[in-house]
C-alpha cells in the first residue's frame, strides 16, 4: 500500500517506509520540535471496561496525532486540545444510538436471517409483492413513468392507468437489499490490538449492474484531531454503469488511473478490511446518513452517532430530512462545496459531520434552540401546505358538484398543467432512492 508525504510531495511504499522518513527527516523534526507533538498510537483498552473509560498512565486519552495532516485548508475545523479528549469522548458517547433507532433509520442491525425476507419478493413488471398476487395476472407498462409528462407518463402508451401489457405470469425477484444483506458481518470485537476510539467516515458511489450503489472512495478521520486515516478510492467489483460525476467529481479515467496504479482498494470487501484497521467494535462510528455507507461496506457496526438522526430527534419532526451542508451552514456557520456544480469533496464532507457532530454533543442549548425554531418554522409551513391543498381541494369539488368531472384537477389560470400527484412523487421529492439510480440524496 502506497503512503504518502503531503509537506514533501513524495510517495513511499508503504507506512514503514513512511514511518521512517519523519523520524529522519530534517524538515519534520523541525516540526515535532516546534509543537512538541509526537506520533502516537491509539489507545489500547481493557476488555470488560467501556469505551468513554481512558486506559492510560495520565487522565487523557493518547489520541493518535499523525505528522502528516492532509486536510483541507482555509476552514476554520475546531481544533480539541489533548485535555478535553476525555469530556468529549463522553459526550460523543452519550449520544450513541439505541439499536431501535438504527433500525428505524434504515441501518441493518443484524446478521442476515432468510426468515426475515419471507415473502418479500417483488414482481421486477408490475410492483405486486408475490403473496397479493396469487391467481391475478401480470399488468405493466414497458417503460417507467415519467412525473414530469402528465399528459403522456409512459412512453409505450398513451395510457395512465395501470398498465397496457398483460402476462400470465409474474418474475419474481429478491430484494437487492437481502441480496446485500447476506455479505454483511460485524465489526471484529476489542482486542489487544490498539484502534481509535472514534472516526467520522463518508463513502462517495456510483452506480453498478444491477441497480445497486457501490463505494468508489472511502474516506476516514480520527474524531479528536481530524488527521486523516484514510482517503482511498474503491474499485467495484461491478462493472460501473452510472459514475456520477456530477455528485462527486470522479471521474471514469481518474478512478481507472488509481487502480492502475495499485493506489485503489478492491472492492467493499478490501475497502472493509482497510477500514477494520483501525477500528473494532467499541469504536465510535460518525456520519451522515451513515446507513448508506455501511450499506456499501457491508458492515453492522452497534456504536454509530448520524448527524442525521441528531437533527431529526432534536426537532421531532422524522419525516424531514435536513442535508449535510444545510446542517453546516445553520448550525456552524461553515459553507461547504462552494464550487462550481455543488460537487461533493469527501474529506470535506467528512470534516463537516464532524464539527456539526461537535456542536451537536458539546453546544446542547444552542443545538435545542436551533431545533425549536426548525420545528416553528416546519409546522408554519405543514399549515401553509395544508391551506393550499384544502383550496385546490375544494375548486375540485366544485367543479364535481357541478358535473363537468370527477376527481380531476382542471388548470385554470393560477395552475396551468398541474398534474395528480401519486405516493411515488412525493417519496422521491423527500429523499427516497431513486427508482432509476438507486441514488439518495440525503446520504450526503
Amino acid at each position: 500500500m502506497l503512503a504518502y508525504c503531503a509537506p514533501c510531495n513524495r510517495s513511499f511504499k508503504g507506512q514503514t517506509e513512511l514511518d521512517q522518513h519523519i523520524r529522519n527527516s530534517s524538515i519534520h523534526k523541525k516540526q515535532q520540535a516546534a509543537s512538541l507533538v509526537k506520533p502516537a498510537t491509539p489507545q489500547a483498552r481493557e476488555h470488560g471496561r467501556p469505551p468513554s473509560v481512558i486506559i492510560s498512565s495520565s487522565s487523557t486519552p493518547q489520541i493518535v496525532i499523525p505528522a502528516v495532516q492532509t486536510a483541507p485548508q482555509g476552514v476554520p475545523w475546531s481544533v480539541i486540545v489533548e485535555s478535553e479528549y476525555v469530556t468529549v469522548l463522553n459526550a460523543l458517547s452519550a449520544h450513541c444510538h439505541t439499536p431501535i433507532e438504527l433500525e428505524q433509520n434504515g441501518y441493518i442491525i443484524h446478521s442476515y436471517n432468510s426468515l426475515d425476507y419471507a415473502n418479500s419478493r417483488k414482481c421486477k413488471r408490475c410492483n405486486s409483492q408475490e403473496k397479493n398476487a396469487a391467481g391475478r395476472e401480470c399488468i405493466f407498462h414497458l417503460y417507467k413513468r415519467n412525473k414530469w409528462n402528465s399528459k403522456r407518463p409512459y412512453k409505450c402508451c398513451s395510457n395512465g392507468g395501470r398498465g397496457c401489457k398483460t402476462s400470465p405470469t409474474h418474475d419474481f425477484q429478491i430484494p437487492l437489499r437481502a441480496i446485500k444483506h447476506e455479505d454483511f458481518r460485524q465489526t471484529p470485537p476489542a482486542s489487544a490490538e490498539p484502534k481509535f476510539l472514534a472516526v467520522a467516515l463518508d463513502c462517495e458511489m456510483a452506480g453498478v449492474a444491477g441497480g445497486a450503489s457501490e463505494a468508489i472512495l472511502l474516506c476516514v478521520t480520527d474524531y479528536f484531531t481530524g488527521a486523516v486515516l484514510l482517503n482511498r478510492y474503491v474499485c467495484p467489483r461491478e462493472p460501473i454503469t452510472q459514475i456520477r460525476s456530477s455528485i462527486h467529481g470522479i471521474s471514469k479515467s481518474t478512478l481507472e488511473n488509481a487502480i492502475r496504479q495499485g493506489q485503489a482498494l478492491w472492492g467493499w470487501e478490501g475497502a472493509r478490511s482497510e477500514l477494520w484497521k483501525y477500528i473494532d467494535s467499541n469504536t465510535i462510528i460518525v456520519g451522515h446518513a451513515l446507513e448508506h455507507d455501511l450499506d456499501a461496506l457491508r458492515m453492522i457496526h452497534p456504536r454509530i452517532v448520524d448527524s442525521g438522526i441528531l437533527s431529526r430527534k432534536a426537532v421531532g419532526i422524522h419525516r424531514i430530512r435536513w442535508g449535510l451542508q444545510t446542517l453546516c451552514s445553520e448550525l456552524v456557520n461553515v459553507e461547504i462545496r462552494k464550487n462550481k456544480g455543488a460537487i461533493h469533496d469527501c474529506l470535506e464532507d467528512v470534516l463537516a459531520t464532524r464539527e456539526v457532530v461537535l456542536f451537536c454533543t458539546r453546544k446542547k442549548e444552542a443545538f435545542q434552540a436551533w431545533a425549536e425554531a426548525k420545528k416553528v418554522e416546519e409546522l408554519r409551513l405543514e399549515k401553509e401546505r395544508e391551506r393550499i391543498r384544502q383550496k385546490k381541494q375544494s375548486k375540485n369539488d366544485m367543479v364535481t358538484a357541478r358535473g363537468r368531472g370527477s376527481y380531476r384537477t382542471f388548470p385554470d389560470s393560477d395552475d396551468e398543467g398541474e398534474e395528480v400527484l401519486h405516493w411515488s412523487d412525493i417519496a422521491e421529492d423527500l429523499g427516497w432512492p431513486h427508482p432509476d439510480t438507486g441514488y439518495d440524496p440525503w446520504s450526503d
